[in-house]
């Protein structure tokens, strides 16, 4: 009886061992079917699945308080992209207007589809999938686009005191660093781009001794534009940063608050009595900038006849971000210490 027992028991031990293996073996070539077989390798934990187990936080900005990704993955972030790019992020979309983007980023944004500002498609946007939506202008945010945008993913919007002045850079580069959670990245852009410019800021000063600088922009409206300071995006960088002399004509007509931007006619080319100028052309003004170039009132200036006029990219300039400061500071130092 108690062989039988045994006996009874090894056979049915068997048989719960034989299931195990075939379900085993069953469940195997599920998995083979849905991977190998078919061609698709299974996806590591990449951002979808870090963000279901980060969880969220509050954050604070102009129109309330939303929450937002601990570490978020897919973010759009319109006319923030330099900062994003120099702290490592790409974004999922690009700023546009038009035909106009920032093409200086062409190296950090390759292949990133573009998002005209000046006509949302909140389509695109849906399909893009961004768990962070991040606009640079509070503009953007009106006529009911923030509350479109919001239904798409927690949307943080700039104020005009922020993005748009260029003295708040590294403000501006430490908020969107705490957005991204690139708080140790943006410290040491910081670290980098104030060490480059106190050292260059020198090497200028000492280069360019009693001689004085204009910036000129052949804008897209036509105009002729004289750009001064002490704020605003060239100003800032130019006569702050760089510590060079602006030109008589610059104080005169361009200094100041909110006169920091002066349209100026073919009669006032004349006057920019600079010895060098900064010439940015906006995309379809070539044969203007060419007229411009070639009139006798262009020809005879200072900084034309010493052969100090340099022209520059008006993407670059009309730009706060990190990467467009160190362009900007490579545009003077070229003009003014490598030419010597």
């Amino acid at each position: 009886m108690m062989a039988y027992h045994k006996k009874g028991l090894s056979i049915f031990s068997m048989m719960i061992v034989l299931s195990l293996v075939l379900v085993a073996c069953s469940g195997a070539g599920k998995v083979k079917e849905g991977t190998e077989a078919s061609g698709v390798q299974p996806e590591p934990a990449t951002s979808s699945a870090q963000n279901q187990t980060t969880g969220t936080r509050t954050v604070q900005h102009i129109l309330g308080k939303i929450e937002i990704p601990e570490h978020p993955q897919r973010v759009i972030g319109l006319f923030v992209e330099d900062e994003m790019s120099a702290l490592g992020v790409k974004p999922i979309m690009q700023y546009s207007s038009g035909t106009y983007y920032q093409t200086y980023l062409e190296d950090y944004l390759k292949d990133v589809p573009k998002l005209d500002t000046a006509a949302f498609n909140f389509e695109a946007i849906m399909a893009a999938q961004p768990d962070l939506i991040i606009l640079g202008f509070q503009g953007w945010a009106e006529e009911g686009t923030y509350e479109k945008l919001s239904k798409i993913a927690p949307t943080y919007v700039f104020t005009g005191s922020e993005i748009q002045y260029p003295q708040n850079w590294k403000k501006n580069l430490l908020l969107v660093a705490d957005l991204l959670g690139k708080k140790e990245q943006a410290d040491a852009v910081i670290q980098k781009r104030e060490a480059e410019t106190k050292l260059a800021k020198q090497q200028l000063q000492a280069a360019s001794k009693g001689k004085t600088a204009a910036m000129v922009r052949i804008h897209a409206s036509k105009e002729i534009r004289l750009y001064g300071g002490p704020g605003g995006q060239v100003g800032t960088a130019l006569y702050g940063d760089f510590g060079l002399e602006p030109a008589p004509i610059v104080r005169k007509l361009a200094w100041g608050e909110d006169k920091d931007i002066q349209t100026i006619s073919m009669e006032t080319i004349p006057q920019i009595d600079a010895d060098y100028i900064f010439l940015a052309v906006d995309g379809g003004r070539a044969e203007q900038a060419k007229e411009l170039q070639e009139s006798k009132l262009w020809k005879r200036l200072p900084a034309v006849q010493q052969g100090h006029v340099y022209e520059v990219r008006g993407d670059v300039w009309i730009t706060n971000g990190p990467l467009a400061y160190e362009k900007k500071l490579e545009d003077v130092k070229k003009a003014i210490i490598d030419a010597n």
